[in-house]
């Protein structure tokens, strides 16, 4: 029990931060701040001397190795006469107050910073670079710290971030912590969603940058030193490794994904590895622990101990760039030393708790990092779980048992957040850490102590790369075996009740486990009758429909993505959306393992950004692509490469192909060839599908304009349908005798939030007026439309 006092308090600061949002309008952020000192003030009458400790002793206490301050609080000095109880209370309400007010605070200096005051504005900035530049569909971006900024009639000094947003290719050599000169259009983002994830980093503004030029490496010595090193290591590691064994130590020993392979990256997400392509507090661990042992040889007294400790772990900080994990695991073990070198040691407990309350009153921002909080929930999972579980699995060897346990502690605590941001578990994550857990320190060790070598001595070096590369393609191998396991996915619908409801099972799990009782039978037999109120429960459902063709239109905002099933169990997914994962995460929630074809409709990044990932983590029968040339950017190529690496045929075809998929008949209707010269030769290019089963037909019309609906018209096609899949989201780009030669009965607008006009006004009068009753995903979610062999088409939507 010792140790609750500062994890207690830790998780009510973090909770008055995400609280802002959503009460803090009731008082001004002073009103908090005042309310929270208040409590303590409260919270300091109520503890009279003699009555137990002071509420800062017990602050101060709290983690210590002897006996719980909490408990002796709660018991009082004399053991018989109540202690603390309200003390505690009081301290944790008082810290929720605080993290309210100081959320306030941040929120308040964001909106008065000179740059969010300057906008809309020409400017020119001198900034350092926080964050590696970024390449992107568009353009690329970061995230740097302003240090001047210069207009037409002023020169300001400011101490703000900013995100660059630059459309030209990526200066050559720039990296984090180099310093810039940019020339731009400073701006607010008129997308609320960008708006609100920026602010959430604490960034009130992007610049639209017209030129970046690097002025040099950063003016300070210690970061000048830690980009050498990086430079350093990058070069070793491109020298002796592969191309993509290199990028995999890079990303595994320095947080570097710049020469991470894409399809790499994909198999790991895929199996629950992720975690691992970035740096973590392992990477604190690894370089810390050997430098105590080395210290230790060398019989450092304690202070210097201390003081190489500190060291080596703000070095791991500086060349790793500070990620969220790393500065918790960092501020954790510069704590842990303090305690050591006292000779106060501190419970894991107290240590978690000490280093989230310091870090969010540092960078109350932090709060929101998704990075953050999977970091404290794995850490907190370790604290209370690892040593319970090993302990029950004795009749493993300990190594063993220990690399379970930490394994499975560290899954429990990140499974809540996990279902709560991303709504799925890999049912692969467990084993795959486990097959994992023995290969990642002979990978980082063995491949940087191979580059460290090359510097010295290059003979040397590249005799440790063969040894450095058995666990590195080990990781390799598990990352693509796990991704495509046919193992359900524990998924979720997302939101907090999930989240509160998954870490009451987690909490629950870990005082059973360190209590020492068993479980008992009604006990089990609750959770798996529980389970399934976090678990979306479509998932249960898995399996081919009983009543008809079904095919579910994904809400994947503005782009198309849908999914068609038969009766036989033949599946086929027609384009994959304008995110990386979501419609990976959509088809895993459905319980869809295998797909028998995937269509590439056109390579416009609304439809197949997504499909990577799809590729990556099911079975994929064949993939249909148009084959034609991509002249607007390189998303084509990125989609092959994909489609190559996964060992997935593809095809061409042109109007008048036909596949039989199961008992589902496929017809192409279009393109007969390549347009040239049209308004969008892209659009037109894409591909058109009549889907037909036993006589009901749905027609996805996904992206074709007037060229291309004239060019089918004119040839006579059967255009006919029950269902049309509306071209190009509703956009004036059609003709009405093409709705009029469908003649659906259902029509379905594939769109989202845009600065179109999608869908156009006059497009929807043309297919009302066919008697079509039309469907839009912004506004019904999902739509899942089922054709039986005979009656009208039943649609059912989300909301």
């Amino acid at each position: 029990m010792a140790g609750q006092l500062l994890p207690a308090g830790a998780v009510a600061f973090a909770t008055g931060l995400l609280a802002w949002p959503l009460i803090g309008r009731f008082a001004p952020a002073w009103g908090w701040l005042v309310l929270g000192a208040a409590g303590s003030i409260g919270a300091l009458v109520a503890s009279p001397a003699g009555a137990g400790p002071m509420p800062a002793q017990i602050a101060l206490r709290a983690g210590a190795d002897d006996e719980s301050p909490i408990t002796t609080a709660l018991r009082g000095d004399d053991g018989d006469r109540p202690g603390a109880l309200g003390v505690v209370a009081l301290i944790v309400v008082a810290l929720a107050l605080f993290g309210i007010g100081w959320a306030g605070v941040a929120q308040a200096r964001l909106q008065a910073g000179v740059l969010v005051r300057t906008v809309p504005a020409s400017v020119r900035l001198e900034a350092s670079l926080r964050t590696d530049p970024t390449p992107g569909p568009y353009g690329w971006s970061a995230i740097a710290d302003v240090g001047v900024l210069e207009t037409d009639d002023r020169v300001v000094v400011v101490r703000e971030r900013v995100w660059i947003s630059g459309s030209e290719p990526i200066p050559a050599g720039l990296e984090r912590g180099d310093r810039v000169a940019i020339e731009g259009a400073l701006e607010v983002p008129d997308d609320l969603g960008f708006r609100t994830a920026l602010h959430r980093r604490g960034i009130g503004v992007l610049v639209s940058a017209g030129e970046v030029r690097r002025l040099g490496p950063s003016d300070n010595v210690i970061i000048r030193a830690a980009q050498s090193f990086r430079n350093a290591a990058r070069r070793s590691f491109r020298a002796l490794l592969p191309q993509r064994e290199a990028g995999l130590l890079m990303g595994l020993a320095l947080g570097d994904d710049a020469d991470l392979d894409p399809a790499l990256e994909r198999d790991f997400d895929a199996a629950g590895l992720g975690h691992l392509l970035v740096a973590s507090g392992g990477n604190v661990v690894m370089v810390l622990a050997p430098a105590l042992w080395f210290a230790g040889l060398l019989r450092l007294p304690p202070k210097a101990r201390f003081v190489l400790g500190v060291g080596v772990v703000s070095w791991v900080v500086l060349v790793t760039g500070g990620e969220p994990s790393v500065l918790r695991a960092g501020v954790m073990a510069g704590f842990g030393l303090l305690g050591a070198v006292s000779g106060r040691p501190r419970s894991g407990a107290a240590l978690v708790g000490g280093a989230v309350l310091t870090l969010l009153v540092l960078d109350p921002w932090l709060v929101w990092s998704i990075g953050f909080q999977l970091s404290v929930a794995a850490t907190v999972g370790l604290v209370a779980l690892a040593t319970p579980i090993a302990d029950r699995l004795s009749l493993l060897p300990h190594p063993l048992a220990l690399a379970a346990g930490t394994t499975l502690a560290a899954q429990l605590g990140v499974t809540p957040v996990l279902l709560f941001h991303f709504r799925e578990v890999p049912g692969t994550t467990v084993a795959a850490n486990l097959a994992a857990f023995g290969l990642v320190a002979p990978s980082m060790l063995l491949g940087s102590g191979a580059a460290a070598a090359h510097l010295v001595w290059e003979p040397l070096g590249r005799a440790i790369v063969p040894f450095a590369l058995v666990p590195i393609r080990g990781l390799e191998f598990v990352a693509d075996r796990s991704a495509k396991a046919p193992i359900p996915t524990l998924a979720s619908g997302g939101g907090v009740p999930v989240l509160v409801l998954g870490t009451v099972a987690v909490l629950a799990i870990a005082w059973r486990l360190r209590s020492g009782r068993r479980f008992s039978r009604t006990a089990v037999l609750c959770a798996i009758v529980i389970a399934p109120t976090f678990a979306w429960w479509v998932a249960l459902g898995a399996g081919p429909p009983d009543d008809g063709l079904e095919v579910r239109f994904f809400d994947v905002g503005q782009g198309d993505a849908a999914l068609v099933s038969s009766p036989g169990g033949a599946r086929v997914l027609i384009d994959g959306g304008p995110d990386t994962d979501e419609v990976a995460t959509d088809l895993a929630t459905l319980g869809v393992r295998r797909l028998d074809l995937v269509v590439a409709s056109h390579p416009h990044a609304d439809h197949i950004v997504g499909l990577p990932a799809v590729l990556a983590r099911f079975k994929v029968g064949t993939v249909l692509e148009p084959g034609c040339p991509d002249q607007e950017g390189a998303l084509r190529p990125q989609l092959l490469d994909a489609i190559a690496d996964e060992h997935v045929p593809i095809r061409h075809p042109r109007a008048g192909a036909a596949y039989v998929v199961g008992d589902m008949r496929i017809d192409v209707l279009s393109p007969v060839a390549c347009f040239s010269g049209t308004e969008s030769d892209l659009n037109n290019d894409a591909l058109v599908l009549r889907v037909a089963w036993r006589g009901r037909v749905v027609l996805f019309a996904t992206e074709p304009e007037e060229p291309a609906q004239e060019a089918m018209l004119e040839a006579g096609v059967d255009l006919r349908a029950d269902v049309l899949k509306v071209p190009h989201h509703g956009a004036a780009t059609s003709v009405p005798e093409f709705f009029q030669a469908v003649d659906a009965a259902t029509a379905i607008v594939s769109v989202g939030e845009n600065s179109y006009g999608h869908p156009v006004p006059s497009t929807l009068d043309a297919i009302e007026a066919t008697g079509a009753q039309v469907w839009r995903t912004d506004e019904h979610g999902d739509i899942t439309v089922t054709l039986g062999g005979q009656g009208p088409v039943s649609v059912v939507v989300e909301r």
